[in-house]
């Protein structure tokens, strides 16, 4: 799921609603973008929702899109947190759907005896720094269905950078405040604890480990290290909800594809241009997301062939190299009045050709010389 905002209040679009923006622009009208990508990051369907629409309630909707009712296959559906509802998880099986799921974060402390046990697997082919171990257990609640504790090292050092970030930036603001308060330029006690609430909230991430008390004409800032240190020690730490009974290093590879649809997500809002959104009727704003995703189909088709060949480039570099590659018109005016026209492609670069080689594209045939004669008129 995602969204994208409206200028201006949008009124001929009933989609448009005001919602939790993942931009935080919720001070504009905006429509929820629901997608399906099968494993090899193709859009399978789409769907645009209202956007004050919660993600949780999406998942019945796309699901009818991917009736499988008469199909022999057993697909495999692979869903973020946001979609882990004790709700959903029941309409999968009940709809014929196997499932990997990954549970809130909140959820993790239930579950931290079992991530301090020393019978994890580790997974092969990675280095230290991404070093990879897992191990299934029975779901205590559910007995048919299975977790993995997944512990990923690239995961902890990212996520424990991030509350280092932010726990830097807070203690900045906080000193901040500190020195403004005890320099007596905020001296009325209300406006003293406004700007206290507005530190808070300004610092979701890291406001729980801290306490700021007011006293004395000065603000002191309480840290609970313990909390951090509990919070970092589950940092890289995944929980993943299955019925099925695969290997767990298979498990772990299904929902990594899940990467691929974050991927498509990013060049969708990015290089295709499906925000910002500038039109207001309904039918050119779904015609505009349609556009957008038919291209990410062709993006995604470019990108599967490069990497076939082992080209990773992203898609802005291979748009910055070919982007030197044109077309060329030669005028040439005749004595009789006459002009000849020629257009041809310019010869590539090597690396040029490489790329068209890669994609199975012949550039010599695609774009032929072309020879024109016209004759232009005399100006009175």
């Amino acid at each position: 799921m995602t969204n994208t905002h409206f200028e201006g209040v949008c009124a001929r679009n009933p989609k448009a609603r005001f919602g939790k923006n993942k931009q935080k622009r919720n001070d504009c009208p905006q429509v929820a973008i629901g997608m399906v990508f099968d494993e090899y990051g193709f859009a399978l369907a789409h769907e645009v929702f209202e956007g004050n629409i919660a993600d949780t309630s999406t998942l019945e909707i796309m699901l009818d899109r991917l009736d499988i009712s008469d199909s022999k296959l057993s697909p495999i559906v692979i869903l973020d947190a946001g979609f882990a509802s004790e709700k959903n998880l029941a309409l999968l099986e009940q709809r014929g759907f196997s499932y990997v799921v990954n549970i809130t974060r909140s959820s993790r402390l239930k579950y931290a005896e079992g991530f301090k046990s020393a019978d994890f697997v580790e997974l092969d082919g990675r280095s230290s720094s991404k070093k990879v171990e897992v191990k299934t257990i029975v779901d205590p609640e559910h007995k048919h269905r299975r977790l993995l504790l997944c512990k990923s090292a690239l995961r902890a050092a990212k996520e424990e950078a991030m509350i280092s970030k932010a726990e830097a930036r807070f203690i900045e603001d906080a000193k901040k405040l500190k020195k403004r308060i005890e320099a007596s330029r905020l001296k009325q006690t209300k406006i003293r604890e406004r700007k206290i609430g507005a530190l808070l909230q300004k610092h979701p991430r890291v406001n729980r480990f801290y306490k700021l008390i007011y006293e004395k004409d000065t603000l002191e800032i309480i840290c609970d290290n313990e909390k951090i240190e509990q919070v970092k020690s589950q940092c890289g730490q995944y929980v993943l909800k299955t019925d099925q009974q695969h290997d767990p290093k298979l498990l772990w590879e299904l929902y990594m594809t899940l990467l691929r649809a974050e991927r498509g997500f990013k060049m969708l809002k990015g290089e295709l241009g499906l925000r910002p959104n500038f039109h207001q009727k309904e039918d050119k704003v779904d015609g505009h997301i349609f556009i957008s995703v038919l291209a990410y189909h062709l993006l995604c088709w470019i990108h599967q062939r490069l990497e076939s060949h082992g080209d990773m480039r992203e898609w802005k570099t291979i748009v910055r190299l070919l982007r030197t590659h044109c077309l060329v018109t030669t005028r040439l005016p005749l004595k009789d009045g006459r002009v000849i026209r020629i257009r041809k492609p310019s010869v590539p670069e090597p690396e040029q050709t490489k790329v068209y080689k890669q994609l199975g594209l012949d550039w010599q045939s695609k774009c032929p010389m072309r020879k024109t004669e016209i004759k232009e008129s005399k100006t009175l």
